[in-house]
């Protein structure tokens, strides 16, 4: 499956301390044709958003410097430009799900996921982000 023609715009960022999994799927997406760059720390996150516009950030919860909600909540917090985050997560807690559902996040998925899936959720994040975007 190829990038979807409306993620070919899409910026994406990748927050995951699991550097194979962080590379695995940098690879996986960047051989579709996504443009998606990925860092290895919650502090790394917020250093490139606050550099960098992204459109979507997929963000781990377990990080190995932040907890990925409290990631989430700064990047709420920041302003400029505010992306669609998606929670990719190994952990099934319904709690926590709920909370960065709360703070913020536009979706939650379980490890491992489906390319495919994992595709679709960023479109559908993306068509948001360009709505509300359009809105203003």
């Amino acid at each position: 499956m190829d990038c979807p023609e409306l993620l070919k715009s899409c910026r994406i960022l990748l927050v995951d301390d699991e550097d194979g999994f962080r590379d695995a799927l940098l690879r996986r997406m960047r051989k579709r044709g996504v443009t998606m760059d990925g860092v290895a720390s919650g502090r790394a996150a917020l250093e490139w958003l606050a550099r960098e516009s992204v459109d979507v950030v997929i963000l781990d919860i377990q990080l190995g410097d932040m907890d990925g909600r409290d990631v989430l909540r700064e990047i709420r917090k920041s302003g400029g430009e505010d992306p669609a985050v998606i929670i990719l997560s190994g952990h099934a807690y319904t709690d926590i799900a709920l909370d960065a559902m709360r703070a913020g996040a536009s979706d939650y998925l379980l490890k491992p996921c489906p390319v495919e899936e994992l595709l679709e959720r960023i479109e559908t994040a993306f068509e948001q982000v360009l709505e509300r975007r359009a809105a203003q």
